[in-house]
Formats: structure tokens, sequence, C-alpha cells
């Protein structure tokens, strides 16, 4: 194919160039030929880490960095046993870092392939939708609003046409999209003929040819330049690196005074260095980052099981501090399997003699038929199977048309005529600004329907009470339309109106027509669709609200439609405590602000109205999750601290959102509120954790350099402990899944590391340790030998951190209230910390390198005391400090 710039050539260049037709597309065999031509339409990531990188990346920590110089100090001095054991100590903290977030890369990389892109394609003169993937150039694509751009191509034709190319060009509004030639040498901000792959329909549609895929589009090509991308890190990880340097600094000064100390009291030079290092270490927790790594890659693969994909770690943080739930009605709370129920004609609305019998599809009147075909005239369905009867066409579109076009097909309409034939043009999509599409073609009716059997008509469908306030209908007959608007919706049902305005063809011009164009319509009925809640909705509600967490709807729909809705959650509903976007429009920032802490139903709300909710509710405070799958969702999702899309919502909504529920299911929600907050609840008691071990070792090993006493632990004992002994129980808090304390998780607990997690934390490290210290001077003053006193000391302590992990499963709850044993990772990482303890006691070479000694019966006794009093502490603590 020959090389053009498409955008200055005109459409018949274009298709000639690419050998392809502008109504049959491309035939299989030219499909398949350019598939092994060009490959598929993708995009390689250059931002994923190596396996080498990863591993590099566990030595940047400065504690370690400071192991690794006393390696090689040890190594240059002789000391070869000391040398090897902190080399397995660097090894070991390098491999468990390196598994943890090669674990976590691998879940990120397993969730993406969970989000396919479809796009609509015409091949061989038919429609069909397929993966974005295996679109080829040549290929037909057609747009529609909501839809993402699957590759780079050059405009057939567009109907208001509007495209979201902030992620290309940074323009903060939607580009208007003509198919008009351009010049030589235009810019592609200015590209106004072209479509770019990645970009998002926000109005309107349109028909592409694609021009290029994959690395060649506009998008690729910027991909391609940026080699590897700084992975931005998540506020968690930030804080927590700011918290590490912080702690190096403070204990850095006290290894110091450490080291001057022994040294003025006649220790050796060398001894004091390696114990100098090993306070260092013992003292800054190096495997928390490990750790908070595990449990938010955990937390995000745990939620995918349960059919939730998240598409950030800092989504996992957030969830578990939400504080509302700002959910859209149709398709989150209802099925979206709509079943019409009623078609009324103007007449039988102005009569009141529809009754509220089901009828047969046979017995519609021609009338109501009418109706119906006028509605689908404007629908964007596809029909996959036309030739099958209606009950088992296979669509896709949106529930409403596509319910509209399957009753259309049972009724006896030709729609699947309508549909390949085309007699009508798309004027204006449909549209949440809006609320109504415009269809123009010639009517030929049979029956009285509009009063005129014949006529070049504009077909006006959408939100009747919109269409309502565009007619010329004398007021007394709109207000009977009204009533019966206000009866329908009530009942929760979604309503369609039907409007037509004929015009003179012949001075009729075909130039882009405007929604403000469109008045002096004739209302001509309306049809009315039933959509059922979700069976769990309303139990899925209550949990979410037992998570102190608040639920509001806000929806496009008629206020009578969300209140039906909401009635049939369980909810009692009040006036005060529904608004629509007509009065929310007429309060300041501040009266609606105010009124928030009553409503919980927003309805006949626009895009504009959802976003300013939700800043209100930001600026209030709250923390917002926000649910949605349109284009008219998309501004709120981004703009809420937790945007929630349904899967079967556009692209658009899908792209910006931060969760995606891959069932539609409102039951997943809750899994990732419940998942988010078990993500808090871990990352807290893995800091308690580790920091009081490690403040314990400080305050010991300093207090006895003040009082000039022998050192309770060696340097290769506090190494042992530190990475052989705690690190297995704090790294397999990431899989606690006990569903209990998810449920016990504070209300605005977005603070992580909180007052209360910090005074637990100092508390149990000064009481422990000084209790600890206190036996220690105590055995040394009954003149008990230094080696088994130390080793008694040494067993102490190792464990005390083993056991006390099973103490800290739950901080809200006392330890005989849940199984401290049902996670199987910590069972094992204790009894590995114990087993690798009692080979330090019993194996000769072993006793050698950690100076220690067989201990008679009566010392374990004493141990066992040790570990029940230290237990108790925590409870004592735990029931002071975290009690309601």
């Amino acid at each position: 194919m020959k090389t053009l710039n498409y955008y200055s050539e005109t459409v018949e260049v274009v298709l000639n160039s690419l050998e392809t037709d502008s109504v049959i597309g491309l035939t299989s065999p030219e499909v398949v030929a350019r598939q092994k031509m060009y490959g598929t339409n993708e995009i390689n990531e250059k931002n994923t880490p190596s396996k080498l990188t990863l591993l590099l990346r566990q030595f940047q920590s400065p504690l370690v960095l400071i192991l690794v110089f006393a390696m090689v100090a040890t190594s240059f001095l002789g000391e070869w046993l000391d040398t090897v054991v902190i080399f397995l100590a660097v090894g070991t903290n390098a491999v468990l870092g390196f598994y943890q977030e090669h674990r976590a890369e691998s879940a990120i990389s397993h969730l993406r392939s969970f989000i396919t892109v479809r796009t609509r394609v015409v091949r061989e003169g038919k429609e069909m939708e397929i993966d974005a993937r295996d679109v080829v150039p040549g290929d037909l694509v057609h747009l529609v609003t909501g839809s993402r751009v699957p590759a780079d191509g050059r405009l057939l034709s567009a109907q208001n046409l509007s495209i979201d190319e902030a992620i290309l060009t940074g323009e903060s509004l939607p580009t208007v999209k003509q198919v008009t030639v351009l010049k030589e040498g235009v810019g592609v901000a200015d590209r106004i003929n072209t479509c770019f792959g990645g970009t998002l329909v926000t109005e309107g549609g349109g028909l592409m040819v694609v021009t290029t895929i994959g690395a060649q589009t506009e998008f690729g090509k910027i991909a391609e330049l940026v080699s590897v991308t700084p992975r931005e890190q998540t506020p968690l990880q930030l804080a927590m690196v700011k918290l590490a340097w912080v702690i190096t600094i403070v204990v850095s000064l006290l290894v110091t005074g450490v080291f001057a100390l022994g040294v003025s009291r006649g220790e050796s030079i060398y001894e004091m260095f390696l114990v100098s290092v090993a306070v260092a270490v013992g003292a800054i927790p190096e495997a928390l980052p490990i750790a908070l790594t595990a449990v938010l890659a955990v937390g995000v693969e745990r939620l995918s099981k349960r059919k939730g994909v998240m598409r950030t770690l800092t989504a996992a943080e957030t969830l578990g501090s939400t504080t509302v739930v700002m959910t859209d009605k149709t398709g989150t709370l209802t099925e979206a399997k709509l079943e019409l129920v009623t078609v009324a004609t103007i007449e039988h609305i102005a009569k009141g003699t529809l009754g509220d019998k089901k009828i047969e599809y046979h017995e519609y009147s021609q009338a109501q038929k009418e109706l119906v075909t006028l509605a689908s005239a404007g629908t964007t369905v596809i029909i996959e199977n036309p030739h099958e009867v209606p009950q088992v066409w296979r669509m896709s579109g949106s529930p409403l048309e596509t319910t509209l076009v399957r009753t259309a097909g049972l009724m006896g309409i030709p729609v699947s005529e309508l549909h390949s034939q085309k007699p009508y043009r798309l004027l204006i999509p449909f549209a949440s600004t809006h609320k109504f599409s415009v269809t123009e073609g010639m009517l030929d009716l049979d029956s009285d329907l509009t009063g005129k059997e014949k006529g070049y008509a504009h077909i006006v469908v959408g939100a009747p009470d919109v269409l309502l306030s565009r007619t010329s209908m004398r007021e007394e007959d709109k207000e009977v339309v009204s009533k019966y608007i206000e009866t329908e919706s009530t009942e929760g049902k979604r309503l369609l109106g039907v409007a037509v305005s004929y015009i003179d063809k012949a001075s009729h011009t075909h130039g882009n027509h405007t929604p403000a164009d469109i008045t002096q319509l004739q209302f001509v009925g309306i049809i009315s669709f039933l959509d059922p809640v979700r069976k769990e909705v309303p139990k899925a509600i209550k949990q979410i609200e037992n998570f102190g967490v608040r639920v509001v709807i806000a929806t496009g729909d008629l206020a009578g439609t969300a209140v039906a809705v909401a009635r049939d959650l369980g909810w009692v509903i009040s006036p005060n405590q529904v608004i629509t976007g007509e009065t929310m429009r007429q309060l300041s920032d501040r009266a609606l602000g105010e009124a928030l802490k009553e409503i919980r139903i927003f309805a006949r709300v626009t895009p504009t109205d959802k976003l300013r909710i939700a800043k209100l509710y930001q600026t209030r405070g709250e923390i917002v999750a926000m649910t949605g799958d349109g284009v008219n969702d998309a501004p709120s999702l981004k703009a809420v601290n937790i945007g929630i899309a349904v899967g079967s919502g556009s692209d658009v909504a899908k792209g910006v959102a931060d969760l995606i529920l891959l069932d539609d299911n409102f039951q997943t929600i809750v899994s990732a509120i419940e998942e988010g907050k078990r993500v808090l609840h871990n990352i807290r008691k893995t800091f308690v954790y580790l920091m009081s071990s490690c403040l314990d070792e400080v305050f010991l090993i300093g207090g006895s350099l003040l009082l000039a006493l022998p050192l309770p632990l060696t340097a290769m004992q506090i190494i042992w402990v530190n990475f052989f002994t705690g690190s297995l129980p704090a790294i397999a808090f990431a899989f606690d899944t006990n569903n209990q304390e998810t449920g016990q998780v504070r209300k605005g607990g977005r603070e992580i590391i909180s007052g209360r997690v910090k005074i637990i934390t100092f508390v149990v490290s000064v009481v422990s340790s000084g209790a600890l210290f206190g036996l220690y001077y105590g055995l040394l003053k009954l003149a008990l030998p230094l080696e088994t006193v130390q080793t008694f000391i040494f067993v102490c302590f190792s464990s005390y951190i083993l056991v006390i992990a099973y103490s800290f499963r739950n901080m809200y709850a006392p330890l005989w209230t849940y199984n401290p044993f049902s996670n199987t990772f910590m069972n094992y990482g204790v009894l590995a910390g114990f087993a690798l303890l009692a080979l330090s006691l019993t194996v000769p070479f072993l006793q050698d390198t950690f100076s220690t000694t067989s201990l008679s019966l009566p010392w374990y006794g004493f141990v066992f005391l040790w570990v029940v009093a230290n237990v108790a502490l925590v409870e004592l603590l735990k029931w002071l400090v975290f009690r309601p």
C-alpha cells in the first residue's frame, strides 16, 4: 500500500490506497493476509521492570547497604563465619523482596488481560463486534458514543462527532470531527478528519477507515520513544519511604552513641562495629516495604478472583477509607434486562384508555406498532443473525435499544430491514446532556399516529419530559401527559418518549444539526420499560452501610423512577431526601453542601451535576466512590477518590475507573470495600508488629550499654532474629483473610499510621523490652553463666516475636474470639522460625556461630511464661487502645 498523509487526501484516494470499500469493507481472506503482514493492533509495554531491575531494587535500603558494608568488612578481616551469616541475611532479604515484587508485577499484568477493548467493524458488508487487537489497516470502524477508537483512521462520515483527545494532544475539550480534506503539514491536534487510537468518543458517531495500527499509530510512536517510564509510587509507599529515612536518621544517632559508649567502656572496636550495625538493622524494619508490597498486591489479586479488577495499587489503599458510595441506577442497582411493558400513543394517554393488562405481541394496534417502529429507527443495535427468529437474535448495543429492537421483531415489525437497508439517517445521536436522539427519513404510516400518513420528518426519541418541553402542545394537554409520565415513573418504569417534526425535504439542508434546532415537535407517544432491581443489591447495600459507608443514588432518570427503585431496596424515602438536577442548579454550593446531609436520591442529573455533587462531598471531607457505566459518568468517575465501572459499560467509563466490576454485580463493590479495609488492617498490624520488635532491640542493647553490662544479644543473634525469624510472619500478614476484622476498622481511617497505632507500637516495645532487660539484669545478679543467660534472652526474644504475631492478627478483637491459626502462611512462617531457632541451640556448628548453649527444661518453662506474659500485655493494650 502506498504511504500517504491521509488527512490531506480525499476519501476516494484514501480508500483506493488502502484497497478497501466504503460499504463492504474487507473480506475475510484480506483480513487474514493483512494480519500476517501487519501483526496485531497492540503496543508493547515498555515500563515493566525486568527481573534484574527488581532484584537490584532490593538493595536500595540504606540499612541493607550498611549490612553489605559490614559483610565486606568482616570478610576483609578474615571473619568468614560472620561474613557467611551476614551474606545469608542479605540474600534472604533480597530473595523475599524480589519474590513479592515480582508477584505484584505478575498480578497486575494478569489483571490487565481481563480488560479487553471491543470495537465495531464492517467486514463483507456486515457490521460485527471484534477485539480491538484484531483490527487491520483498511477495516471500516463504526464509532459510537462511549467507544474507544481502536487505531488511527481517516473519517468517511461523521454525525456530531466529538472525540476526547486529551490523552494524546493535551486538549481539555473534546475535538469536533469533520470529513473535510486538510492541507499538508497540519499538526496532529488540528487533524479534525482523523481519529487516533486510544482516544474516546464523547458524543455523536461516525465511520472511519483504519490507516495505521499498533506501534505505527500516533500513540504508539510516543510509547516507542519512552523505553522506560519511572513507576509512580503510591501515597502509602511514599509515606513509608519518608518514615524509613526518619527512622534511619534517628537510629543512626542512637547507634553512634551505642558505638561510642561501648568503645569507651573497653569493648573492641570490631565487636562494637558489628553490634552497632546489627542494632541499626534491627531498629529499622527493612521487611516493611516488602510486607507492604505483599499486602497491596495480594489484596488486588484476591479481589480479581471475586470479579473485581483493580487498575492501581493506590485504589486498594483508598477503598478501605471510603465513606460515601454514589451509585447510578440502571445496570448497577437494576439488572439492565429491560422488558417492554407499555406502548402508549398520544391518544391512549389523552383518553386514559390504556389498561394495566399486558397484551400479547399480536394484539398491539397498528398505531402502537408504528410507534415502536419510529422508536427503533435511530437505534445503533447490531443484529448478528437477523435471519433467525427474534427470540434468538444475538445483538450488541445498550440494554434499552436491544430490548426495543427485539420487541419490535416479536411484534412482526421488519426491524432487521430498518438496519440493513438504512432508510433513516441518524442526525443527532443520544447524549446525556440533551437526552434525545434525532433521525430523519420518509414516514409512510398506515395509522393516524401522527395525523399525517406520509411525509419527510425528523423522528425524535428520548426522555419524555424533555421532548414535551420542546412541543407546541397546549398547556392543558401537556399537563395530561406530564401526569401520565409521573404515574409511570413512580412505578419504577423507564420511559422513552417519541415525537416527530415534519419537514420539507426539498428545502431541507443536510448540514450539521444541533439539539437547539429541535423545537416545535409533535408528541406521539411513550414506551415504558421495566428494569427489576438485582436480587443481591438490597443485601449488598446493607453490608456497605454496616461498614459505616453511606450509599446515595445519582441517576439521570425521573425522580419517581428512582424513588420506586429505592423502595424496592427497602429504603424509606421522604420528600426532603430527593432532589432533582433542576433544583440543584438553583442552589449555591454552600446550600447544596448543607443539603447533602439529608439527600439520598439525586434524580434527573447531568454529568456536570454528578461532578459537582462528587466535589462537594470531597470538600466536606468525604472519601467518595462512584459507580457508572456510560460516557456521561466518566468525568465524575475520574474526579472521585474511587471510580467504579461495570464491565459491560462504555470504554470511556472503564478507561478512567479505578475498579472494574467484571460481572456487573453490586455485591462486588461490597467485596472491594471489604478488601480495601482488609488491606488497611493488614498494613497497620504489619507496621505495629515490625516496629515494636525493632524498638525492643534498641532499648535492650542501649540499656545494657548504659549500665555497663555485657551485651544480652550478640550481633549474629540480632541479625538472625531480624532476617530469619520476624520477617516471615510479617510477610504472612498479607495473606490474612479474617472477615471479622474488616467490619471493625474504624470509619475515617485514611491515616494508616494513626495515633492509636503509634501508641500501641511504642508501649509494647517499651514495656516488653523493659521487662526483658529487667529479667536479664536479675539473672546476671544471680551469677549464672553469661552464655546461658544470653542464650535464654535470645530464646525469649525470638519466641516472643514469633508467637506475638498471632495476637497482632486482629488488633480490634481478643485473641480468643477468632481462630489464630487460620493463616496457613503464618503457621508455616512461625514453624520455620522455631525450627531455625532450635537448630541454632542444638547444632554445634550453629552454637559456635551464634554463641548459644543448650538449655535445660526449666529454662524453657520460663520462656513459655515470658511469651504468655507478652501475649497478655498485647491483648490488654488492644483492649485499652482499640476498644469502642
